[in-house]
């Protein structure tokens, strides 16, 4: 699936409607988010309940697994008619979340650059000699692309022109913007910068503002040219946030004007832990019950928020990101919430089909309304009528017990009878 379709044609023109109606990109991104969790919501159900179903019958899979533990072959085969007599998929739950990731990867990509923050589209252009000249080429235009949204909310998708080269070392060429979807305001102007392969730190390349940047080449070697698309909302404050489009990482952190990308940096790892516990079941048992599976399950699930925290305080990401992430994982956690506390997936005996493994008896009604069930070769019958007042017997059920003596076959179970309701 080709992300920048769902982000150029479905993210940014619902991200510029949402901040249309606001008139602010932070409740914009909480918008979008709740938007995109909701359409999602189908899937999250199907995918929850699935590892639910799963969870329930794992204890039986297990005993099953323990009993033909030396016979793989045999193991194939009972698991397959355990899972087809439970009408169960052991991959059912893995399908509904992919389906989703590249809706959420693209909401993720919608979030790390124009409006929020600048993005840079880089050209390579490798300088030449003289005596290398008919190595000289050049691409229409670059690879790589960049949304720009402008302030009235109108997205174009920028590329830069041409594209990566081969010069000939003096020659000039100058490089320009376009854009393959949308309008460009008429005074739309990138800024641009110029560096050879070997600078370490290109954030320090001083930036040009242009419509045209014009480049004479007379050093050969492996040049690059970027040309740097603003974010409008980079600047934009809500709420405790001073800076939607900050970025920061490290020590950096540790600057009060960052102490609200590290409070939303924690409030991820806290609710990545929630959404963890009501999405994930671990088995409630003693720990020296566990097998190693369990044990490292459980481990995982306590160390994954932890580990995956600390890792943000070292990936430089706007701060709108961060929070799009914490309204994410509540939603999720609600979802999940809600999806749990319904009526749970049916017990495995309720699952099985009549006549299969685990599964029940049919019932036969005759004309008199009595229900016969067949088990085991042993005849049930429920009979409906009024009890005997004097304590005998039915003719059909003394006549069972005397043939049977003792055996099931033939019980007969008294229930009222319904009483016919009158009509007014």
């Amino acid at each position: 699936m080709n992300l920048d379709l769902l982000i150029y044609y479905v993210m940014l023109p619902m991200l510029g409607f949402f901040a249309k109606v606001t008139h602010s990109y932070g409740w914009a991104i909480i918008l979008l988010t709740l938007a995109v969790r909701m359409i999602v919501w189908p899937l999250v159900a199907k995918s929850t309940r699935s590892m639910q179903a799963m969870s329930r019958l794992q204890p039986k899979l297990k005993a099953l697994q323990e009993k033909y533990k030396d016979n793989k072959e045999q193991l194939a085969i009972e698991m397959a008619e355990f899972y087809k007599v439970h009408k169960m998929n052991p991959m059912g739950g893995c399908l509904p979340t992919l389906i989703q990731l590249p809706i959420l990867f693209a909401l993720f990509g919608t979030f790390t650059a124009p409006p929020f923050g600048d993005k840079a589209i880089d050209v390579k252009v490798n300088v030449v000699t003289q005596a290398q000249a008919k190595e000289a080429h050049r691409n229409e235009t670059s690879g790589s692309n960049s949304p720009f949204v402008a302030p009235d909310g109108a997205t174009a998708k920028v590329v830069v022109f041409p594209g990566d080269a081969t010069v000939v070392q003096g020659e000039t060429v100058d490089f320009s913007t376009r854009s393959l979807m949308g309008p460009l305001p008429a005074d739309f102007k990138p800024n641009w910068k110029l560096f050879p392969k070997e600078t370490k730190d290109i954030n320090t390349v001083p930036l040009q503002e242009a419509e045209v940047y014009r480049v004479q080449f007379n050093n050969p070697g492996e040049w690059h040219v970027q040309a740097v698309i603003p974010g409008i909302a980079k600047a934009e404050a809500f709420g405790f946030i001073n800076n939607l489009g900050k970025v920061a990482k490290g020590a950096d952190l540790l600057k009060p004007e960052n102490l609200d990308s590290v409070a939303l940096i924690l409030l991820f790892g806290i609710t990545m832990y929630l959404s963890q516990k009501f999405t994930v079941s671990t088995p409630k048992v003693p720990e020296e019950e566990m097998d190693e599976q369990q044990k490292v399950q459980r481990d995982t699930m306590k160390m994954m928020p932890i580990t995956v925290t600390v890792m943000f305080f070292f990936i430089p990401l706007p701060t709108g990101v961060y929070l799009y992430m914490v309204v994410s994982n509540i939603m999720q956690t609600l979802q999940t919430w809600l999806i749990m506390r319904s009526a749970p997936p049916p017990e495995e005996s309720e699952l099985a089909p009549a006549g299969a493994s685990g599964g029940g008896p049919l019932p036969s009604r005759s004309r008199d309304g009595t229900v016969n069930m067949s088990a085991k070769g042993n005849t049930y019958s429920v009979d409906s009528g009024k009890d005997n007042s004097n304590g005998k017997k039915p003719a059909s059920a003394a006549s069972n017990d005397d043939e049977n003596d003792g055996d099931d076959a033939g019980q007969t179970i008294k229930l009222p009878k319904k009483k016919k309701k009158k009509k007014s």
